[in-house]
Parts: C-alpha cells; sequence; structure tokens
C-alpha cells in the first residue's frame, strides 16, 4: 500500500489571480507580477501524483502512510460515522512534512545553498529535520519572546536560530530579504509545499477509503485545505475518484479570518488573532481564494468554535479514543458536536495534524495541579477523598472558572485556607473564582502539624535611584524576635537575604530559584511565588501567596524553613 509518485517538469506556475506564467527561478512564494500566491497546472493529467520534480526521492524518514481509523465511540456518542487521519504520526510529530519533504527537495533543485523560513513551531521542526537529513543549512526567525520548547525541534535538528526584534510579521520580512540578500531558498505555506501536502488525499485512495461525505480540516493560512482539496481535483481528473467530499473549514472563533472571509466573499485579513490553536492563528490568510474555491467547488462548509469547545474536545478525543493532539486538532470535532444534527448519519474524516506532545503547556496550563503528599498513607487516602481528583477533572475546559468549594479539607487545612483568605481581604483584594481555587490547591500541598520556627513580624524596603536595595526585617525566630537590615540586588534578594542573616545560623538554606505567577491581568491580581529551597543536598519547593509579590515570596520562605529546620531537628533527635 503505497502513493505512486510521478516527477514531471510538464507543468506552469501560474498565479491564482491574474493567471500570468511565472518562472520558479525568480519566486516560489508570489506572483512577480499582482503579489498574490500561486498555483502548479500541470500539462497532463496522470493515475499518479504529479510533482514539480526532475527528479523524485521517496520521503527518507517516513515509513508508511498515516494511519486511517474510524472513531468508534465517538461514533456511537454523536450518531456520525466518524474517521480520523492521524497527522501526528509523521516523523516530526505534523502533517508539514508532507510539504517539507517537496520543499527541500525543490531547493536542492533549485541550486539553493541553503532554506530560510519564518516560523515558531510546527513547520521549523519539520524543515529543519528534511534540512538536516539532505544537509542543507537552515535558518529559522523566530519574534523574540518565541520560548525554547517551541524550538527545541529545530534546534536539534541542527537549525539556526536568529531571534529578531519585533513581531512575527517582522520576522517574515527579514526573512524574505534574507532569502533575496543569496542563494537561499524561501520555504513556508507557499506553491510547492501544496504540492506536498496534496498527498494526503492520494493516500486515503491508497488506503482503499475515498467515500466520505465531507472532510473536516483546521484551517490557519489555508494552504493545507487547498492542498487536501487539490489532490481530490487531480484524481478526479484523472478518473481515479467520482466525486469530492464537502471540504469544511473550521477555525477557532478567536481567529476566524477565513471563515468570516467566506462568509463575505472577500479575503479579511486581521490586525491580531489569538487563541489556544496556536498552529492555526494566522492573521493573514495567504492561500483564502484558494479555500473559497474549493468550497465553492465542494459546496463546503466553514464553522467556527469557542476556546472551551476546543479545550473539551482535546480532552474527550484523549479520553474516548486514545488520541493525544494539539489543539488545532480539536477544531473537527468540536464543529462535529456543534453541528451533530447537520450530520447524523454521515460519514466524516477528522484531520489531525499534529501531536499533543508538540504543546502540553495547554494542558499544564488548563489542568490544576496535584499537590505534593507527604508519604504517608494516611495523606494519601485524604487527598483522594477531598473531591478535589473529581473537580480537577470537572475544571478541565472551563478556562479556569469552577470553584473548589466542595473540596473537603481538615480542619487544620481549613484554618490555614482562611487565614490565607483573610489577610488577602485585609489589603482590600477581592478573590475571583479561580484564585480560591489556587488558594485551596496550595493549601493541599502544604504539609501539616508543622510548627512555625520562622514568623516575619515587619518588614521595611528602601530603594534607591542607583545602588543596592536596602532591607530591613524583624522576625521571630524559633520563639526569640531579632531584627536585621542588608542589601540586595532588587527588593526581593534584599528581604531574603536579611531574614537568612539569622535563619542560617539555625538552618542554612540555599534559594535555588524563584517563581512567579501572576493569576490575573488586573494591577492587584492575586501573586503565587514557588521558591526553590535547598539544604543539604535536599530540596523542596514551597508555595506562597498574596496579591503583593514580595509577601509571596515571604510566606513561601517561611513555610520552607519550617519544614526543612524541623527535619533537622528531627535527625539531630
Amino acid at each position: 500500500m503505497k502513493v505512486d509518485v510521478h516527477p514531471t517538469t510538464q507543468y506552469t506556475l501560474e498565479c491564482v489571480l491574474c493567471q500570468k506564467e511565472n518562472d520558479e527561478t525568480k519566486t516560489s512564494t508570489y506572483c512577480t507580477f499582482c503579489a498574490d500566491v500561486l498555483s502548479v497546472r500541470y500539462h497532463k493529467t496522470s493515475p499518479a501524483m504529479q510533482v514539480p520534480l526532475k527528479a523524485y526521492q521517496p520521503d527518507p524518514l517516513k515509513h508508511h502512510l498515516s494511519t486511517l481509523t474510524q472513531l468508534p465511540r465517538l461514533s456511537k456518542t454523536y450518531d456520525i460515522d466518524l474517521w480520523a487521519k492521524l497527522e501526528f504520526e509523521h516523523p516530526s510529530g505534523c502533517f508539514k512534512d508532507r510539504g517539507s519533504a517537496i520543499e527541500v527537495q525543490k531547493a536542492l533543485e533549485l541550486g539553493r545553498d541553503a532554506i530560510c523560513l519564518a516560523s515558531t513551531g510546527n513547520m521549523a521542526a519539520s524543515v529543519a529535520m528534511y534540512a538536516s537529513y539532505y544537509n542543507l543549512p537552515c535558518f529559522v526567525f523566530v519574534p523574540e519572546q518565541t520560548s525554547e520548547a517551541k524550538l527545541a525541534q529545530a534546534t536539534i535538528y541542527n537549525a539556526t536560530i536568529l531571534r529578531v526584534q519585533g513581531d512575527f510579521a517582522k520576522c517574515e520580512e527579514l526573512c524574505k530579504e534574507f532569502a533575496l540578500s543569496g542563494n537561499v531558498y524561501l520555504a513556508g505555506d507557499y506553491v510547492f509545499r501544496e504540492e506536498g501536502q496534496k498527498d494526503f488525499s492520494y493516500e486515503l485512495l491508497a488506503q482503499g477509503v475515498t467515500d466520505f461525505d465531507a472532510i473536516a480540516i483546521p484551517v490557519g493560512c489555508g494552504t493545507n485545505f487547498a492542498a487536501i482539496y487539490k489532490g481530490y481535483a487531480e484524481m478526479k481528473a484523472a478518473g481515479l475518484v467520482d466525486r469530492i467530499p464537502q471540504l469544511l473549514a473550521i477555525q477557532p472563533e478567536a481567529s476566524s479570518p477565513v471563515v468570516e472571509g467566506i462568509f463575505k466573499r472577500e479575503k479579511v485579513v486581521k490586525e491580531l488573532v489569538q487563541t489556544i490553536a496556536t498552529s492555526v492563528a494566522v492573521a493573514n490568510p495567504f492561500d483564502f481564494h484558494k479555500v473559497l474555491h474549493a468550497i465553492d467547488e465542494t459546496d463546503g462548509k466553514a464553522y467556527t468554535v469557542t476556546e472551551n469547545d476546543i479545550l473539551d474536545s482535546l480532552r474527550e478525543m484523549a479520553v474516548t479514543e486514545g488520541h493525544f493532539t494539539e489543539p488545532a486538532c480539536a477544531l473537527p470535532l468540536a464543529a462535529m458536536k456543534d453541528h451533530s444534527h447537520e450530520w447524523q448519519g454521515k460519514k466524516v474524516l477528522l484531520v489531525l495534524t499534529g501531536s499533543g506532545l508538540k504543546d502540553t503547556r495547554v494542558v499544564a496550563k488548563h489542568s490544576l495541579t496535584p499537590p505534593v503528599l507527604e508519604p504517608t498513607i494516611e495523606a494519601i487516602q485524604e487527598y483522594v477523598g477531598s473531591g478535589f481528583v473529581e473537580m480537577q477533572k470537572r475544571a478541565w475546559g472551563k478556562a479556569r472558572s469552577v470553584v473548589l468549594a466542595d473540596v473537603a479539607l481538615s480542619d487544620t487545612r481549613d484554618k490555614v485556607f482562611n487565614s490565607y483568605v483573610e489577610a488577602i481581604q485585609q489589603r482590600g483584594k477581592t478573590l475571583q473564582k479561580h484564585e480560591i481555587e489556587a488558594l485551596q490547591s496550595i493549601v493541599l500541598q502544604e504539609k501539616e502539624g508543622v510548627p512555625s520556627h520562622l514568623e516575619v513580624l515587619d518588614y521595611a524596603v528602601t530603594m534607591r535611584k542607583e545602588g543596592l536595595v536596602e532591607a530591613s526585617v524583624k522576625l521571630r525566630l524559633h520563639g526569640v524576635e531579632v531584627e536585621s537590615e542588608t542589601k540586595g540586588v532588587g527588593p526581593v534578594d534584599a528581604v531574603l537575604a536579611a531574614i537568612r542573616t539569622h535563619s542560617d545560623t539555625h538552618c542554612k538554606i540555599l534559594v535555588k530559584n524563584h517563581e512567579v505567577d501572576i493569576l490575573s491581568p488586573q494591577t492587584d491580581s492575586l501573586v503565587v511565588v514557588t521558591l526553590t529551597l535547598e539544604h543539604e543536598g535536599r530540596q523542596i519547593r514551597p508555595k506562597g501567596a498574596s496579591s503583593d509579590t514580595l509577601e509571596a515570596v515571604i510566606h513561601a520562605f517561611e513555610k520552607g524553613y519550617s519544614v526543612l529546620a524541623e527535619q533537622l531537628a528531627d535527625q539531630k533527635l
């Protein structure tokens, strides 16, 4: 079972808008006459998948077709014959590999010395992987704030990462200039990538299933949508299939210029889009006209889904069918659920574009952090019976709006929780629902029965325009009140240094790290601070919470010191 591929030079590179012919030695991106997008038009039809190459090397990294499978449990739930194409099985974990394999071969055919692209995620990893295999230098342009986690795959494949001041649009602009400044191929969602990604449709033919009523496709810039249509259109022209399924373009409500443009019958460009489905967060969908043509030709439809729909469907696919995907893959199922009455009894294919391992931060962000429990069966039983576990599951997909009010806390923990609330309210802060949830999670993580060996009674911080920050503290240490003054490079450093002036004489603690989590955008937001403290090789991570960052740090250190000091006292006994 394989796709028969036929390389050919019998094709024309045409502009979608003005229909003028372009020279691929001068452009592989936009029309040199009107700056619109390009398309490959083959001079003859063929029963094999044609690719615009003089010679074609089968993908050296892909060893099997991506799985086509029925989704029996979801089909029963929604009374729709649901199938899925598991595109996350590609070598880089994403469908982008189909297009990258062709783009890199085209770059080599054109005699380019290197390949470059602007990307922060899937495409960067995919192009870097193939470029590395073919020993072609790869340059990836990214905005300065791009996380290291997103660039890890491209980095391991030996790509040169170029961090640029400014936004993604500036990266794209510089990347184009870089390509023009030398003998460099500009990769991206352009015309030759489409020729690789149309392989999706030919694979369905090779797998013996093309009779879908509809194919539901997540849409960003529209290239993959256009490629799936092009594959079917070529197969129909060659007499391989009788009809093309309805194609369904699905986008998040928060990032839906394509869907909006389909209804307006004109291209829509947004200034900014933002969604948890980051791989389809595209403000300027440059393949819009190809998408619109495919919608018209297949009597297709366009849907949007909410962020909560995405979260809910992401988990449902994982729990029900066992497929952990990136958030964009949740769009098709979410649309089917929202419009199930339209598709009952129909056969619909969901395109699952990428692996969930691509974007684990979404899961982490929308899950309640499980507490670190004492290594006793009593602590385990208390936690299991507290109601926290059930609430954690119910909270998923609700954008952190579920209150843990019905979590059963012990009397001791309940007192600690109330003391937190009272202290925060005294500062004029009104807790929001998700902040109450965070506080209860912190309290569940705290070890019960630990006496307070350190309490900061008062403190003062003096900031200078130049020089170090001065801090003075008054504290009760093992029942004795003491005071100290010192300096530090910032308020947190100065206050902790002042506390440790005395506390280190009893239990020397190293502050290895501190993490700050601001739970809401408001200025009076609840701040959760996590310290990493170390004593004689043992590390703990106490948490503190307040509407003031410095107070949260102090609370965390007080708790951490007391735990370590108690352990030290037990050892001496």
